[in-house]
């Protein structure tokens, strides 16, 4: 408007036609001074429905210094749309003092209530004492804002700088973030040796989906990563660790239940080998044997040849046991040169023919010293579950039994537990059991080898 006063053509669209005198101030506007009157109302109407939406959103600081904001850009609108709509006479414009009153209402507001105190905090401020390193770019990967922490973070030289390129300085940034649409995202990376990082990459969209710049926050977790590292190395030591002791504990259980010298299991696993196998059988109605064998002159063997041959055939027996044995089978050594097997689910007539398998084999076995062939047999007494005892102790004594008749009838022989069996015959003429009397004097009778 200034610069149409100077052209002549253009004082009448702006100004009109003047009536009187031109002190008058009365006269007839011109068809632009309308169209540029409107256009300032369309930008001030503009500012207060940015404010008024603004202000829904707002806390209560920001609402205050909403309101002096409003009030400020508002009392001259209204003072200038009453004189130019001729609510006022045309002497009295009072355009002029709405802008005083919006100037003193700025002043309060600048002044008393700190109305850029608090975007200093909020801008300036919040970065400076973020830890985290701050970056904020446009939808071409410019830098826009930033703070100090990503200066130190990365080692720059100097601060950057708004509007530069973001791969020129920061690149291992500018690749992750290249890709960034909407949403959000995580990246890790190592940046030097010992130096790890974590990337936050915002998208920020305008109201039509449309990408227009991204918020980055770097944050360096290298202590993070160390401490996870040595608790995951601590971890592995510890696993380790209990996996040794569970070995341990196996080995010591195995030590605890085998006799050293056979690898044949101990008089303790025995006797809970018998109590698992005596619930079984009452359980389900089911034999097991229990075979107890002796090894044939035994004394003479550590007398004439020494201790040491005593000792390996011990441990061929021991293995021949154990080699020949079905795994739910319990091959044990009583002590010295007695052994115990316990036959899972057998029959007189299967530990009879299992342990003469075992005579037979043992009898075999050769065991030179100093060029002399030395051999044994061995003698061995059975008991089977329920037919000659009901408990451990009954089961053992029976076995023991068993051993003595084969000892007694010459040796390298097997025989069934004794029985008690009346000899008597029944007053009414009844005979006697068969299959008890044959099951007491079961006996398989061989020559000693040569």
């Amino acid at each position: 408007m200034l610069a149409a006063m100077h052209v002549p053509r253009l004082q009448g669209w702006f100004f009109g036609t003047w009536h009187g005198l031109p002190a008058d101030g009365n006269s007839e506007l011109g068809p632009l001074f309308w169209v540029h009157a409107l256009y300032c109302y369309l930008l001030l109407g503009k500012s207060l429905l940015i404010l008024i939406a603004a202000y829904e959103q707002d806390n209560a600081i920001t609402r205050r210094q909403t309101r002096y904001i409003a009030l400020a850009v508002l009392i001259p609108v209204v003072f200038n749309l009453a004189f130019v709509s001729g609510l006022l006479p045309s002497y009295a414009d009072l355009t002029p003092l709405g802008f005083v009153i919006s100037g003193a209402l700025y002043a309060i507001a600048i002044v008393e209530r700190g109305l850029f105190d608090f975007v200093q905090v909020a801008q300036a401020k919040a970065k400076s004492v973020l830890t985290d390193g701050f970056l904020l770019i446009d939808a071409q990967r410019r830098i826009v804002d930033s703070n100090e922490a990503i200066v130190q973070m990365f080692r720059l030289a100097q601060p950057v700088e708004p509007g530069e390129w973001l791969i020129r300085h920061l690149p291992e940034l500018d690749e992750r973030c290249s890709g960034m649409t909407t949403g959000q995202a995580i990246f890790e990376f190592m940046r030097e040796r010992d130096q790890f990082l974590e990337l936050r990459v915002f998208a920020i969209c305008d109201e039509s989906g449309e990408l227009s710049g991204c918020v980055l926050m770097v944050r360096d977790i290298s202590t993070a990563k160390l401490a996870a590292a040595t608790l995951e190395e601590t971890n592995r030591k510890l696993r380790v660790q209990l996996e040794t002791i569970e070995a341990l504990q196996v080995q010591l259980r195995e030590q605890v239940v085998r006799d050293p010298l056979t690898g044949l299991y101990n008089r303790r696993y025995l006797l809970e080998a018998l109590r698992r196998e005596l619930g079984h059988g009452r359980r389900s109605d089911a034999p097991f044997a229990v075979v107890m064998i002796d090894v044939d002159h035994f004394k003479s063997v550590n007398d004439v040849y020494g201790h040491a041959c005593g000792d390996a055939m011990l441990q061929g027996l021991g293995t021949l046991l154990i080699n020949q044995s079905r795994p739910t089978d319990s091959p044990c050594r009583y002590g010295g040169e007695e052994f115990i097997v316990v036959i899972s689910g057998a029959s007189l007539d299967v530990a009879l023919a299992r342990a003469n398998e075992w005579r037979t084999a043992f009898s075999r076995l050769c065991f030179p010293v100093n060029g002399v062939e030395v051999r044994r047999t061995f003698s061995a007494g059975i008991a089977v579950f329920p037919l000659d005892g009901s408990d451990e102790t009954a089961l053992l004594a029976a076995a023991d039994n068993a051993l003595y008749r084969a000892k007694a009838t010459g040796r390298n022989a097997i025989c069934s537990s004794v029985r008690n069996v009346k000899d008597t015959t029944p007053a009414d003429g009844e005979k006697e059991d068969n299959s008890a009397r044959e099951h007491a004097h079961q006996t398989i009778q061989v020559n000693h080898c040569a």
